[in-house]
């Protein structure tokens, strides 16, 4: 059908073209056309022509294939799955706490702080209220408990083994003291203006004397009148130690 067709308008083109020719030549009487009117009439068919013959290939031409123009889909993003929030750790369990003492070397105190010519032995721990109690009008500085809470006061027999007085300067030597009751975490030894406090004895202790020296923490009330073990814990810089007390 479409050669057909392409013959039909061919020939329809070439008619044209004939008519703009002088008609005189034919032996056909008619109006005789300027070569202008020739020339428009030649180009118009000339148009024709070319005109058909476009849309003729672009017929022919093969239509892309659907498929293969689509542009590529684009990846569907797939949602993110939410990391799980970070539970907040509980504070340390008693088994965790215990673990982590083990693991802290035991030595003594005169050991740890480097004081050679003494010996100091724990001597038990009392339960009170205020500390120390009033005896008159030589007391300098006394502790009252905090509201609910007992003081315990750790006593600490400082003698001096040695044949010389012994300059003892606690607080130049800078240890820091934990303590740590029936396994509870460790706890800093309360700060105090006492002249006794084992943290910052500063004193002369005379050859073949003791002096009683302490640290105090507080507890519980409730808790005061059942303490089964007493731990010591000494840091100075990033060295530690632990000494079991009771």
């Amino acid at each position: 059908m479409d050669t057909v067709m392409k013959k039909w308008h061919r020939l329809g083109i070439i008619g044209i073209m004939a008519a703009a020719l002088p008609l005189s030549a034919c032996g056909v009487s008619g109006p005789e056309l300027t070569e202008e009117q020739n020339a428009q009439i030649v180009e118009y068919a000339a148009g024709l022509m070319l005109k058909y013959d476009e849309n003729y290939h672009s017929r022919l031409e093969e239509e892309p294939d659907e498929e293969l123009s689509e542009e590529p889909a684009e990846p569907v993003e797939q949602p993110k799955e939410e990391e799980p929030e970070e539970v907040p750790v509980d504070a340390e369990s008693p088994e965790e706490i215990v673990q982590e003492q083990e693991e802290v070397a035991d030595k003594s105190i005169e050991e740890f702080c480097g004081i050679e010519g003494t010996a100091i032995s724990y001597t038990g721990y009392e339960v009170k209220d205020t500390y120390p109690e009033a005896t008159g009008d030589d007391l300098f500085f006394a502790m009252n408990a905090s509201d609910g809470c007992k003081l315990i006061v750790l006593n600490f027999n400082v003698q001096n083994i040695g044949s010389q007085d012994l300059n003892l300067d606690m607080l130049s030597i800078g240890t820091k003291f934990k303590i740590s009751l029936n396994e509870a975490s460790p706890k800093y030894a309360l700060t105090t203006m006492l002249e006794n406090d084992l943290a910052s004895y500063i004193g002369t202790i005379p050859a073949g004397s003791s002096e009683n020296l302490v640290l105090i923490c507080e507890l519980p009330e409730e808790e005061a009148g059942s303490i089964e073990t007493v731990r010591l814990f000494m840091r100075n810089g990033s060295e530690e130690a632990r000494l079991t007390l009771n």
